[in-house]
């Protein structure tokens, strides 16, 4: 009779070592993940059109900027202390006009495309919309623009229907 109940005890044993084995792999897969999730930075810099790229999964949002302009500091500001949902939204193009000719007429040529009349900096383009300036009565309408453009089926590229 003992060797039937030790068969028993290392089947148990057996068991519950495949089990923590399994949820040993689990954990550390967890922690992996966790850890290589990257929180978004978004600085202002001198961008080029040569470093916009297209990401299915995520629409553009163009900012046009001066530089030393305190409201494109404060934009910049709210754009990077959005909620990291925010990050799987967007990815945000930064290209500054006060001293750079080749992005200014590009801002005007964007705005244009989408019907808008330049109206100073910072300029945020999200799809066909625009937004001037910056105001912390803004911040509902642009997080609002950017989780629309994200949902539509097509989204608008104001920059790549611009280079079709």
């Amino acid at each position: 009779m003992k060797k039937k109940s030790t068969g028993k005890t290392k089947e148990i044993i057996l068991i519950l070592v495949v089990v923590l084995i399994i949820t040993a792999i689990i954990i550390t897969l967890l922690i992996i993940q966790v850890s290589n999730a990257e929180d978004v930075t978004r600085v202002l810099k001198e961008q080029t059109t040569s470093e916009i790229n297209y990401n299915n999964k995520k629409i553009n949002v163009y900012m046009f900027w001066g530089d030393g302009s305190e409201q494109s500091e404060q934009m910049i500001k709210f754009l990077n202390s959005l909620d990291a949902s925010y990050d799987k939204y967007f990815d945000l193009y930064t290209l500054e006009v006060w001293y750079n000719e080749d992005n200014r007429n590009l801002q005007q040529e964007l705005l244009t495309q989408i019907g808008e009349d330049s109206n100073g900096v910072p300029c945020l383009i999200i799809g066909d919309q625009a937004f001037f300036g910056y105001d912390e009565t803004l911040e509902k309408d642009i997080k609002a623009a950017i989780k629309e453009e994200y949902l539509k089926v097509p989204q608008y590229d104001a920059y790549k229907t611009y280079t079709s």
